[in-house]
């Protein structure tokens, strides 16, 4: 299926990791599996570098330096790490900083190589990805995003997850930049940073890191229905006239609705009226099953002050949400909007129109794949356009949908059925149909 136009935000939702929500543990290790790289006390584990000063205060590393110095000041972890979810408390008084991670030491006056995550005292780029003595920018934060999250001169949370290629930075729960499948390096130290020529004063506490085995399938950072997590900004969506040409179904496509019959469907029952099909009780579900795929569908909310809670299960097992969230008309937790990836990753914008007007998805489904002994080899992996919006970039999905849970890959057939969710509220559909990859 073609992916259409331009995002709004060129970023990912990929987060390969193990679940770590929750608040820090201030002492001994976190009872979610993290380990304290900085003990609160010492600089015990750390190795501080030529240029800068880097002492403990109240608890606090506290970095300073003068703008006389022309060297990176730095501070690195003494143990190295490859995938990882990583997460620091962070105050930025004075000038430019970052919190390193697959770093390298080398005979450089900036110390180090490897990727560093921006800190700024005026929140310039802040979250962004630098590649140092390499690519330099590989991935900056979209300025609305970092002027929503950050905290000038107050304390900020980072949370870093980096999964071989892949890399997701967040701020104060808003992703603000993200790699996939990078060429960078993949292993390196953890590392606090002063920049060179300037005036500096950075703090860091609550550093804290869980490594990942190699084969750990992805899941979320995010406590599931955080009500805490970011709603996605709303953005407006494209017309149906400037959707025409991709609403047309192509040559080669299996149209399962086109106003007709249900003669592709079963369960419900559901009526169609004037060609347009609404929900009367019961999923619909489609009596060809299906794997790879594109899928192209078309719905609306027909009552202004309707909650229009729907879905579509992908394979009958994951959710792409259906929801009623013009400006949170409807208010929801962040992973359960409209164009969610159910109970894991929010939209990157929140493009719905108001009820009673016609809404455009473009599903790109890739199933997940299994190994002969039914352990899960490769994630499912869905992208959403969303009124002509990108809104889900290929993210990973950590398994099956659930209510308010995250349960794990159970081996399943590579083509299964697809449903659309009947969850009590009143719904109407059209143009249907779907492309075999």
């Amino acid at each position: 299926m073609t992916v259409h136009d331009t995002p709004i935000r060129r970023t990912t939702r990929l987060a390969a990791g193990i679940l770590a929500a929750g608040l820090l543990v201030p002492l001994g290790h976190a009872d979610d599996g993290f380990e304290r790289l900085f003990d609160g006390k010492t600089l015990a584990g750390w190795k501080q570098l030529p240029g800068g000063t880097w002492e403990v205060r109240d608890g606090v590393i506290v970095g300073s330096q003068e703008n006389t110095e022309s060297r990176h000041g730095i501070l690195l972890s003494e143990k190295q790490y490859a995938n990882f979810i990583l997460r620091a408390r962070f105050r930025s008084i004075d000038g430019n900083s970052g919190l390193y991670f697959r770093a390298q030491p080398v005979d450089h006056v900036v110390a180090v190589k490897g990727f560093q995550a921006e800190i700024d005292s005026e929140g310039k780029d802040i979250g962004g990805v630098y590649e140092t003595l390499g690519r330099a920018w590989v991935a900056r934060p979209d300025a609305a995003d970092v002027t929503a999250c950050y905290h000038a001169k107050d304390w900020n949370h980072m949370t870093v997850t980096a999964f071989g290629g892949n890399v997701v930075v967040s701020v104060n729960g808003v992703q603000t930049a993200a790699l996939r499948e990078d060429p960078g390096e993949r292993r390196g130290h953890i590392g606090l940073q002063l920049h060179g020529g300037q005036k500096m004063h950075v703090e860091f506490k609550d550093i804290e890191i869980r490594a990942l085995p190699d084969d750990t399938p992805p899941v979320i950072a995010d406590a599931i229905h955080d009500t805490a997590r970011p709603i996605p900004r709303f953005v407006e969506p494209k017309s149906l006239d400037a959707l025409a040409k991709s609403r047309t179904a192509p040559a080669g496509a299996v149209v399962l609705f086109d106003g007709g019959n249900l003669d592709a469907w079963s369960g419900g029952p559901w009526k169609i009226q004037d060609g347009v099909l609404e929900t009367v009780s019961g999923n619909l579900t489609s009596k060809d099953p299906f794997g790879d795929c594109g899928l192209h569908i078309e719905w609306r909310v027909p009552d202004k002050d309707g909650h229009g809670n729907s879905g579509i299960y992908m394979m009958g097992l994951y959710e792409v949400q259906i929801f009623n969230s013009h400006h949170n008309h409807s208010p929801i937790y962040a992973d359960g909007q409209a164009a969610a990836i159910y109970g894991q990753y929010p939209a990157l914008v929140n493009a719905c129109r108001p009820a009673g007007e016609w809404e455009v998805f473009d599903i790109a489904f890739r199933g997940p794949r299994f190994d002969p002994s039914g352990r899960v080899k490769e994630p499912a992996v869905i992208s959403v356009v969303h009124n002509g919006v990108l809104v889900q970039d290929r993210v990973p999905l950590t398994g099956p949908t659930d209510h308010k849970n995250r349960p794990p890959y159970a081996q399943h057939a590579d083509r299964l059925p697809f449903y659309i969710q009947f969850h009590g509220d009143r719904l109407q559909f059209r143009n249907i149909w779907i492309v075999n990859e």
